[in-house]
């Protein structure tokens, strides 16, 4: 058994997150901007796109081809790009400011497919053409789009919130998923109609399903929620609060299978858990001066971005 076994086996038993683990390889890697990244997504170990920028000034898409060792500019904006993220046949999805990208299978260029003059938080296409964008302001303003999936460049449904959201996930083709500011919605038809669900009290930031049937939430304000019946109720297995220990500023989530998984946020907090969110563990190597925005997995590697442009690799 190894050192990081014996911890770690060691920190569970205990279930105090005071505690840290540490990983085999944690490193940074050396970033050609020095904007806030927002969000990475991995099409496979070696090749990936992260996403990020400046508010009403820049933008920049970068790109990795050795596993996230080292990175590149692919595309220089005026907008901050928000959220990337890729489909089940390889078409990769930009969204920010003002309007959404898009990019076909094998090409390296992004082509605009809509310009909404909004700010545009999150997108998921669980299939080719066919899929959703949440907008939203600060705190108000929330839209959902719906795109396809006759026709690509048709919006099928616009629906407006009144508070911002924020991130948006499909854990099947037909079952979509929303956050934001004290709002948690759900679709079962591809995101036509929405109902809102009951949990309140957070900016819910983060929201994903590594199974249909098991997903996970994060809010800003430390509060983390569960489903284990894809999606109709949601369990809190850690209460936020405005103030004190327990008011950890979460920014995104990313679990790898049902029970294991990352959370992230200011000032160095990159937690793990290997049962379903029940206890964590802090990893010792997250640097306490970065501010953590987005978090990706698969299998035992993973990387992360965080402001001032600092990527991250890491194995467990």
């Amino acid at each position: 058994m190894t050192r990081t076994v014996v911890l770690f086996s060691i920190l569970f038993l205990s279930g105090c997150r005071k505690e840290t683990v540490s990983l085999p390889v944690f490193m940074e890697a050396a970033s050609p901007v020095r904007y806030d990244l927002s969000s990475i997504w991995m099409t496979d170990t070696l090749q990936g796109i992260a996403t990020g920028g400046k508010p009403w000034e820049n933008g920049c898409i970068l790109s990795t081809t050795d596993g996230g060792r080292s990175w590149q500019t692919d595309t220089l904006l005026n907008r901050k790009m928000e959220c990337v993220m890729f489909d089940g046949e390889s078409q990769g999805y930009v969204c920010g400011q003002d309007f959404a990208l898009f990019r076909q299978p094998g090409s390296r260029h992004w082509h605009d497919f809509r310009i909404n003059y909004n700010w545009n938080k999150a997108c998921y296409f669980p299939e080719n053409q066919h899929g959703t964008m949440v907008s939203g302001g600060s705190f108000q303003g929330g839209q959902i789009w719906i795109f396809g999936p006759d026709a690509f460049w048709k919006l099928d449904t616009f629906e407006e919130i009144p508070n911002a959201l924020s991130d948006v996930w499909f854990s099947d083709a037909n079952t979509a998923h929303a956050v934001g500011l004290g709002w948690v919605l759900r679709s079962d038809d591809a995101g036509r109609h929405w109902q809102r669900l009951e949990p309140t009290g957070d900016f819910f930031r983060s929201v994903q399903f590594p199974t249909p049937q098991t997903g996970y939430i994060c809010g800003s304000g430390g509060t983390l929620l569960k489903t284990a019946d894809g999606g109709r109720s949601w369990q809190t297995i850690r209460k936020g609060g405005s103030t004190g220990k327990r008011n950890q500023p979460f920014r995104a989530l990313w679990f790898v299978n049902a029970e294991k998984g990352y959370v992230v946020g200011d000032k160095g907090l990159f937690w793990y858990t290997e049962n379903g969110g029940t206890d964590w563990a802090q990893i010792a190597e997250a640097p306490s001066d970065a501010d953590f925005t987005d978090v990706f997995a698969l299998g035992s590697q993973g990387w992360a971005v965080a402001k001032n442009g600092r990527i991250f690799y890491f194995e467990r």
